[in-house]
């Protein structure tokens, strides 16, 4: 997935497909249903720079990042997560119960605990849905303005290989060196503002 944050204007239609998608949605064996209160499988970031009256806000959608070296995937035991051939990286309900510490091992803070059921959740890239022949998440469908991209990265004919060769994306907190699958354009960087006064126009 390619995330334009240029293109993400807060409209938080991701963030409700998901949650439409999910909440208290069971999808055995790809994920359980997710409670209604304190879990953000496509949270938002806003980030705010500079100060009144020079303000810019960016909107950072930030899902579970599927990375090719997964720390919850070295945190968890008996296969309780696991990634797939196409990349995505998943839970098992039923082997994950009780594994809290899949939730501390990711750095990006994008797995969940679910109290009540005893197990750790997350995005699954609705996993259930590609599965059964859909081309993209339901975030991504749900995105009016493009800012979210998803596609097969060896498909040299996919919207998502031909952003990824022509922009230039980046990871969210390449510190992490986890290779996430999820890459970003635009990400803020030092917002510069200022006025500009011309000395021959004193208004």
């Amino acid at each position: 997935m390619v995330i334009d944050v240029n293109k993400c204007n807060g409209c938080y239609n991701c963030f409700l497909a998901c949650r439409d998608e999910y909440a208290e949605n069971d999808y055995v064996p790809y994920s359980a249903g997710q409670p209604l209160h304190g879990q953000y499988w496509m949270n938002v970031v806003e980030r705010e720079r500079g100060s009144y009256p020079k303000v810019k806000v960016s909107y950072i959608p930030v899902p579970c990042l599927h990375c090719e070296e997964p720390s919850c995937l070295k945190a968890a035991t008996d296969g309780a997560v696991y990634r797939r051939s196409d990349g995505i990286v998943l839970i098992d309900s039923e082997k994950a119960a009780g594994q809290k510490g899949i939730v501390n091992a990711c750095p990006y803070r994008v797995i969940y605990w679910n109290e009540e059921k005893n197990i750790p959740q997350k995005c699954t890239f609705c996993a259930h849905l590609l599965d059964d022949g859909w081309k993209e998440p339901r975030c991504v469908e749900a995105c009016p303005t493009g800012a979210l991209i998803f596609g097969d990265l060896d498909d040299l004919q996919s919207d998502v290989n031909s952003i990824t060769n022509l922009e230039e994306t980046e990871e969210l907190h390449p510190e992490y060196n986890l290779s996430p699958r999820v890459v970003y354009i635009g990400l803020p960087k030092r917002f510069i503002a200022g006025e500009l006064v011309l000395k021959d126009q004193q208004d």
